[in-house]
């Protein structure tokens, strides 16, 4: 029971420290995009798309990942399913973004 409670702690700490990290990436996506959306020259739009959209995963996965981790270890209530349901929504409709993204980009240069 014990190890359950620190391994909890952990997590919980872990959560903490990587909340900072997740909102730095949603707030530098949201201007990376914004600054690639206003140039003209298209390579290097995409070059500063590229670069926001990795850095947004460097950034906001370990988050998502201790998250999950956290809630699926004590029981769930609606509030946590709730947060749940609007993080993963949140870095879904980004990854998406990526994919299409990069889908164009791939077939502009094919």
């Amino acid at each position: 029971m014990k190890n359950s409670q620190d391994n909890k702690g952990i997590l919980f700490l872990l959560l903490k420290n990587s909340i900072v990290q997740f909102i730095a990436g949603i707030l530098s996506i949201l201007i990376v995009l914004k600054v690639s959306n206003s140039i003209e020259y298209k390579l290097i739009e995409i070059i500063f798309k590229c670069l926001g959209y990795g850095f947004f995963c460097y950034l906001t996965t370990p988050f998502i990942i201790y998250w999950l981790a956290y809630v699926s270890q004590e029981v769930a209530t609606d509030k946590k399913l709730a947060i749940t349901v609007g993080v993963m929504a949140i870095y879904s409709y980004i990854i998406w973004d990526a994919y299409f993204f990069f889908r164009e980009a791939i077939a502009l240069y094919l």
